[in-house]
């Protein structure tokens, strides 16, 4: 049986009064202000300053000694930190390897995309986005906008988690059949007039976009905006991101569609090959 370690000397020093609090005030209402905290505190770890005493923390966040104790303590439970007695200080623990593999991975895949993004936005004039997937929800982490006045776009970190955006269609009708039957179950929320909530036509749509390799997003997801997307795929034929592009409704006519969607295809068709896609 795993035993807690008790609280040290070297980790209980300064928790006397200490200073008053600094914490920050407002924000969004939604904002889970002990999570904020916490992450704070990971964010100043960093290869040139890799370890931190609970005294260096709490001044640099303006945390009182107390609460950066508890927030410490909570993330060396969670494996996030590491306390080490011999020095008192706390560094980097085992849970946050995978993050910063994914994150890695992520920036590298956005660097290899981006000659394909200036190839897709350079053949239709208009923004194209790169999204991968993240627990079920696609996330942006490329783009190059149009140099159209008008620029239409999904912010970098933007996580779109609907049926109704292209990005998302593309995920889920790739996926195997019993896992996108999953995925069908949950309520689809209208988001514009356009949003197709109906269960059989949102399954049919997906089973064309996987016949088909390109997914359409008109006035679904936002009213006045339209897009669509296509597979980017790695060397085991995995879907490994999507490709898309974004435009107002007024530039988005059956012709530009078709324009549009060859485009698409022929540069998520080019960025797969790169990743060894033989298929």
């Amino acid at each position: 049986m795993t035993t807690r370690a008790r609280p040290t000397k070297a980790r209980l020093a300064g928790l006397g009064r200490g200073s008053a609090p600094t914490e920050r005030q407002g924000g969004d209402a939604f904002q889970v202000r002990a999570l904020s905290r916490g992450l704070r505190l990971l964010g100043l770890f960093s290869v040139d300053h890799p370890e931190w005493s609970l005294n260096e923390l709490s001044e640099k966040t303006g945390l009182h000694k107390a609460t950066t104790y508890r927030m410490t303590r909570t993330l060396e439970a969670e494996g996030f930190l590491v306390f080490d007695p011999s020095t008192g200080t706390y560094r980097v623990g085992p849970a946050a390897v995978p993050l910063s593999f994914l994150a890695s991975a992520q920036s590298e895949l956005a660097r290899i995309a981006r000659p394909y993004l200036e190839q897709l936005a350079e053949l239709t004039s208009e923004t194209a986005n790169l999204a991968v997937e993240v627990e079920g929800s696609a996330v942006v982490i490329g783009q190059v906008l149009t140099s159209h006045p008008f620029k239409p776009s999904l912010p970098i970190g933007r996580i779109l988690g609907d049926l109704a955006n292209s990005h998302v269609k593309v995920f889920a009708a790739f996926k195997p059949r019993a896992e996108r039957e999953r995925i069908l179950q949950h309520p689809q929320p209208k988001l514009t007039p356009n949003t197709v909530t109906d269960l059989s036509a949102v399954r049919e749509e997906l089973e064309t976009v996987a016949r088909e390799g390109i997914a359409y997003d008109v006035e679904e997801h936002g009213v006045g905006i339209c897009s669509l997307a296509a597979p980017v795929r790695d060397q085991n034929g995995e879907v490994r991101a999507t490709l898309s592009v974004v435009a107002p409704k007024e530039r988005f006519d059956p012709q530009e569609m078709k324009r549009y969607a060859e485009a698409v295809r022929l540069v998520a068709t080019a960025m797969s090959s790169y990743l060894g896609y033989r298929g």
